[in-house]
């Protein structure tokens, strides 16, 4: 099945000689074809396609190109390591070989391909450590101000007019950002906001790409595993600043980063300095003084001077300086990609909540605190977050957070000393541990805590991260702020090289819907017993909670709660058999009604003993196919065959074997929709 980022492509799909593409690649081929699309990642080929099978760090791409082939790829396209493994593997298609390095070459024959569409979009590409995505949806709502139709690629999402889906990385690869492109043509879109990565420049992602504008916004410690050092990490980032990458930029130069950028850039570049000890501030372009940084909690207003005389007052719809920055350096970009200023400034400033960016989810109202999620991720943006948000707290700041597993490991102790410093409540917990053991993780970022607080007072280790952001919630009361770092928008969390269904968000909101409020007593908090529900199991398009085996109707309550918790914005689904252990029929009623007051959306009850789940269901309000009471397990596993969509969340409770097995088979996608 092709990727959604795959579909994400004009209807009228092109056509070409694969002849033809040989001459542009400089190459013979044995066979023609007719090439109609092209894809790097095997999960992204549909019917038509030329596969670019490159190598990669650890494979190379030519391994994956039987399943190429067998998704539908017409021909290849490689280097001689790759064709002597099409070779060896017996892949009979035909081939275009070639000794040209082929990550900046699969651009060049992208664009082509779909016959430059990202000509006829303006384009403003934005890098920098942090603040991209801000930045970019920034730009976009001042796009909006000029053009009727606009786009959005980034870390968030793959917006191309009113359709989305989930983005697979910061910068997608070559042939789908210029099938994006191709689509944006197609739908009449005339401008795109973007955010170019470091990785997507070092891993010529954006070849074949040339923007109106390339914006930078700043550079500090992150991705050193990757780029090695400052140096070349800076490097990579410079490599969008080039005469054939863009036409003209905008530089923040409040670090001596940009600063460096701007005087080596080959571009013409506007400089913009946005604080009092900027690097760049003399000589800069543009200035933002008198910055008000939202001492209300919603946003910042500031004083954007500018060339020749320019002077307008400006807004950000987040509070803090690092949004004045943000803010500042998206209304030059804008305005460079022909929004007048002053339709430029009023754009950004009604710009609507940027997912995962000082995302406000629960308000500071009604006894709550306020509750933010901030993807904050390296030392300096995790000083900027909390430097923004103490501002507007009343109270007490708690913060929860981790730190990336397989990603920089001496940035750990670093984040745990500035929270400690920086917040007055720190929970630490874990992120994308990825393949190294949390508790490693976790171990590094107290170390950094005990610079701070040698006694970790007011500090608490807590996993798994849902647990520790409730914790973190329950711990604050209606004049605190909770703000929880690191994942942002990101709607799965890596475990030991598993992507589960995970978004700090739902885990704020389930906890808004318990109706409980803080502060609590820790100790009190912590020693309650952890919910009896296995960890959700993400498999693929749904996610499955397994309460089997020998189960209690306390259990089977507790479980109820969780599916709740669990599928905050996901459908919800439950299939409950009896428990183990007595339990009455007033018992077995009451969890029916729970489950409706629950807004669960569909309800089986699954054998005569689970009956009166159903029928309190129906009492309390389910009736037709909302609630349903099936013989045996059998039955239910028709049901569910037929029933399930993506993105459902299952409950299968009881202690009937066969229900066991039923979940086990979800768990495996024997089951699945």
């Amino acid at each position: 099945m092709t990727s959604p980022q795959g579909r994400m492509r004009p209807a009228r799909r092109p056509t070409r000689r694969l002849t033809e593409i040989a001459a542009w690649v400089g190459c013979t081929v044995d066979r023609d074809a007719e090439v109609s699309g092209m894809a790097v990642g095997s999960a992204d080929v549909q019917p038509g396609d030329l596969f670019a099978a490159v190598p990669g760090l650890k494979a190379h791409g030519a391994d994956y190109a039987a399943a190429a082939v067998a998704a539908g790829a017409v021909a290849v396209l490689t280097d001689p390591t790759g064709a002597a493994r099409l070779r060896a593997a017996g892949v009979d298609v035909p081939a275009l070989v070639t000794d040209r390095p082929l990550r900046p070459l699969v651009g060049e024959v992208a664009a082509r391909l779909y016959g430059e569409p990202a000509r006829d979009v303006v384009s403003v590409g934005v890098t920098g450590t942090n603040g991209k995505t801000t930045t970019t949806y920034f730009v976009e709502a001042a796009l909006r101000r000029q053009h009727v139709r606009t786009a959005v690629i980034g870390t968030v999402e793959l917006r191309v007019g009113e359709e989305s889906i989930e983005s697979p990385r910061t910068t997608v690869e070559a042939p789908v950002l210029h099938a994006l492109f191709g689509l944006m043509r197609e739908r009449q879109v005339t401008a795109c906001a973007m955010e170019v990565s470091s990785h997507a420049l070092a891993l010529d992602r954006v070849a074949g790409l040339r923007v109106d504008v390339a914006g930078f916004t700043n550079l500090q410690r992150d991705h050193l595993d990757f780029h090695g050092d400052m140096e070349g990490y800076f490097a990579d980032k410079a490599r969008l600043f080039a005469p054939e990458r863009a036409a003209r930029a905008v530089v923040c130069v409040d670090d001596a980063w940009g600063a460096r950028l701007a005087a080596e850039a080959r571009i013409p570049v506007d400089t913009v300095a946005t604080r009092e000890d900027a690097v760049g501030l003399d000589g800069a372009d543009w200035r933002v003084s008198d910055a008000d940084v939202g001492l209300d909690g919603v946003g910042s207003s500031f004083t954007l001077s500018g060339p020749d005389g320019v002077e307008l007052r400006a807004h950000s719809p987040l509070p803090g300086m690092v949004n004045v920055s943000n803010a500042a350096v998206a209304i030059v970009l804008a305005h460079r990609a022909g929004v007048p200023l002053a339709d430029a400034a009023a754009g950004v400033a009604a710009a609507t909540a940027i997912p995962g960016r000082m995302e406000r989810v629960v308000e500071r109202t009604e006894g709550w605190p306020l509750c933010l999620v901030d993807y904050a991720h390296t030392p300096d943006a995790l000083v900027l977050a909390l430097e923004a948000v103490r501002p507007i707290t009343p109270g007490r700041l708690v913060i929860v957070l981790g730190s990336d597993g397989d990603r920089d490991r001496g940035k750990r102790p670093i984040m745990g000393r500035i929270a400690a410093e920086l917040a007055d409540v720190v929970v630490v917990t874990d992120e994308n541990p990825r393949s190294e053991p949390p508790e490693t993780i976790r171990a590094a970022i107290l170390d950094g805590v005990r610079q701070v607080r040698p006694d970790l007072h007011d500090v608490y280790e807590v996993a798994p991260r849902s647990r520790a952001l409730r914790v973190g919630t329950l711990l604050a009361g209606p004049r605190d702020t909770v703000i929880v770092t690191g994942k942002g928008h990101e709607p799965t969390q890596e475990v030991a090289g598993v992507f589960h269904r995970y978004n700090d968000r739902d885990v704020y909101r389930a906890v808004h819907a318990e109706g409980r409020r803080g502060p609590v007593d820790p100790a009190a908090l912590l020693a309650e017993p952890p919910v009896a529900v296995d960890d959700p199991v993400d498999v693929g398009s749904i996610t499955v909670l397994d309460v089997t085996g020998t189960p209690s109707l306390a259990d089977l309550t507790t479980a109820m709660r969780t599916l709740r918790r669990t599928a905050v914005q996901r459908r919800r689904v439950a299939v409950v058999g009896a428990p183990a252990g007595p339990a009455s029929v007033t018992e077995l009623d009451a969890l029916g009604r729970l489950a409706v007051r629950l807004d669960v959306q569909r309800l089986v009850a699954v054998g005569n003993p689970a009956r009166a789940v159903y029928t309190g269901a129906y009492q309390e309000g389910s009736w037709d196919a909302e609630s349903i009471v099936v013989p045996d397990a059998a039955e239910a596993r028709a049901w569910l065959a037929d029933e399930l969509t993506d993105g459902d969340v299952v409950l299968v409770a009881g202690s009937d074997p066969e229900l066991a097995q039923l979940a086990a088979d979800l768990r495996a996608g024997v089951v699945h929709p």
